[in-house]
This record gives structure tokens, sequence and C-alpha cells, in this order.
């Protein structure tokens, strides 16, 4: 992916497993971001209208394989699209998922809602509309959260609601929880290994403690 200004901002403010004291956000980085799934997809992806890169559509699969999510939810922007780049994945990784429609409740709760948006005009909706689908153990996952300053000021927003507990910044990836035994904490974190990067970025922050 292109070394953008706001993905060197992101690396130089995340953090990998080492010094996570929770055991939930740690279980999930060592037994889901680092778990070897790749999707193998010749699928063209619109990042413009779905959010859903082949990264994030990487670490979308691995949150779902790691929570078992398969009652799923697409709201925002070109949701069918995304519903089908989703059913597909799903079919070549042997996943089993199913999408509820919007209509109407999703009995017990959604396990996974993707949300993708433009602008916080578009995601902060979306956002309030899924809040009637969560249940303790729902994620939300938003796709491209850094595409503009406009859906950065919505994840803050978003990341301020009431109702949520916990955020994961992963780049490519926004992810929310409503965990109610978990203390509200944002995270930002490389859901990668990188022995070269990790050994920087530890001296980074080794010289930041001593200065």
């Amino acid at each position: 992916m292109p070394l953008t200004p706001s993905y060197f901002k992101f690396l130089f403010r995340s953090v990998n497993a080492h010094g996570i004291h929770s055991p939930f956000v740690y279980n999930l980085i060592t037994k889901g971001f680092y778990e070897r799934r790749y999707v193998e997809s010749d699928q063209k992806y619109d990042t413009n209208s779905t959010g859903l890169s082949k990264e994030a559509l990487n670490i979308l699969f691995k949150i779902i394989s790691h929570f078992k999510s398969y009652k799923l939810l697409a709201l925002g922007t070109d949701t069918t699209s995304i519903a089908e780049i989703i059913r597909t994945e799903a079919e070549q990784t042997n996943t089993k998922v199913w999408f509820y429609s919007t209509m109407v409740p999703v009995p017990d709760g959604v396990d996974l809602a993707y949300l993708s948006g433009n602008d916080k005009d578009t995601l902060l909706p979306t956002f309030e509309q899924v809040l009637k689908d969560i249940n303790n153990n729902s994620v939300v996952a938003i796709g491209n959260i850094h595409r503009s300053a406009d859906v950065e000021t919505a994840w803050e927003t978003i990341k301020k609601d009431p109702n949520v507990t916990l955020t994961i910044d992963t780049y490519h990836l926004g992810l929310v929880f409503f965990r109610r035994e978990q203390t509200k904490q944002p995270f930002i974190i490389r859901p990668f290994k990188s022995a070269v990067l990790d050994a920087f970025l530890g001296i980074k922050n080794l010289w930041g403690l001593l200065h």
C-alpha cells in the first residue's frame, strides 16, 4: 500500500501485542490479527465506495474467524457490493456467514456489522442505526477510517459514544466494541508482525521515555 503521511502517523502512534494489558485485546492480537489467514481473491475492490481494501478485507476475515461471527449486517454506502464481496470471500475460505436485513431486528443482536461511508454525515447516522441491533459481544467494523479528515472526525465521535467501551484503530479498519465489563479505552494497533518495524518503533518508544 502507498506510504501516505496518515499511514506514517498511524505507525508511529501504534503498538503491537507487547505492552497490552487487556487480556481481551491481547488475545485478539495474538490469536486473531497474527493468524496466518489471508484472503486470496482476484476480486476488484472499490475502496472509495466500500472502504474494503485488500488489507481491510484480510483484517475483517480474521475478526470474523476469531469471534466466529455469523450474523452480519452491512450498512452505509454500496452495501450490495460489500455483502457480495464478503459472501464471495466467505465461500472461498469456507467461512459461514449470513447477512440480515436492516429492515427487521437481528435475533439476539448482530455478531458483526460493517459500516461504510465517505463522510461523517453518512457514517454517524449509520452508526446510530446499528445500535438497536448490538449486544455485549457485537463488533462494528468501519472501513477506511483515515480516508479524510471528515471521516476521522466521525471516528473520533464514535469513540466517545457512551455505548462504546473499546475501540481499535488498525488503520484500514476501525473496530468498535460494546463490552460492559471492559474499561473504556482506545487502542491503535498494528495488525501484523514485522521484526524490523517492531524493533524500530520499540527504539523510538524507548527514546521517548528517556527524553
